[in-house]
């Protein structure tokens, strides 16, 4: 297994997330812990910031094959959009925001296997996918805010039955992960209370390895 798709793509997502948290430090939108961190030592980290952008650019455009650099500059794109969106103009965008997080965390972990999507399971797969990275993003501010206006349980339940509805046939191995990710945002939503804060976010992320325990069967049809 081609293990250099899988680094640029967490290169890039730190690289974005770090410009995110930066520039909500700069413009004082929040004061959770993470802005604090950037706010404090954005000098420290430009220029391991600038780095990493150097060497992934370079790795990405010397060792990917040509479709996916092209698709990878166009996600690109769509990216300094939502920066620019997001933290240039007037207008709060914190109720999308979250959603422009999802879709697009989600196109960037697939798009090696773009070209691959040809069936409507093929479709629902990476807009469930979608709706968990969502979930990642609302949950956390969900269970920081206090806020009653809807249940992170039963809403990941009801993505775990879809997608064990729409893809146990066509997509079973990559159905059975998103269904364990969902279920672990519902374990995560019957916990909140007994875990900090800062473990509900980790483990918010690691509710979306699941993949990494099915690698094992890659050998059989996904």
């Amino acid at each position: 297994m081609d293990l250099l798709p899988a680094v640029l793509l967490v290169a890039a997502v730190w690289l974005i997330y770090a410009a995110d948290r930066a520039l909500d430090a700069w413009r004082g939108v929040d004061h959770q812990p993470r802005h604090e961190f950037y706010r404090r030592h954005w000098r420290a980290v430009l220029p391991v910031w600038v780095a990493v952008l150097a060497i992934t650019g370079w790795l990405a455009w010397t060792t990917l094959a040509p479709a996916v650099f092209v698709r990878g500059v166009w996600l690109l794109g769509a990216v300094v959009l939502y920066l620019g969106a997001v933290h240039a103009l007037p207008v709060r965008l914190a109720v999308v925001k979250e959603a422009m997080v999802a879709v697009l965390f989600a196109l960037g972990a697939t798009l090696a296997a773009w070209n691959q999507v040809r069936t409507l399971a093929d479709i629902l797969t990476v807009v469930i996918f979608s709706f968990l990275c969502w979930m990642n993003c609302a949950a956390i501010e969900h269970w920081e805010s206090g806020s009653r206006r809807w249940s992170v349980g039963v809403l990941a339940a009801c993505v775990g039955f879809a997608a064990i509805l729409c893809l146990h046939q066509q997509r079973p191995i990559l159905g059975a992960a998103e269904t364990a990710s969902a279920f672990g945002f519902v374990l995560l939503d019957r916990s909140r209370m007994r875990l900090s804060a800062d473990a509900l976010r980790v483990l918010a992320d690691v509710a979306l390895l699941s993949p990494v325990f099915f690698l094992p069967l890659v050998g059989i049809p996904v």
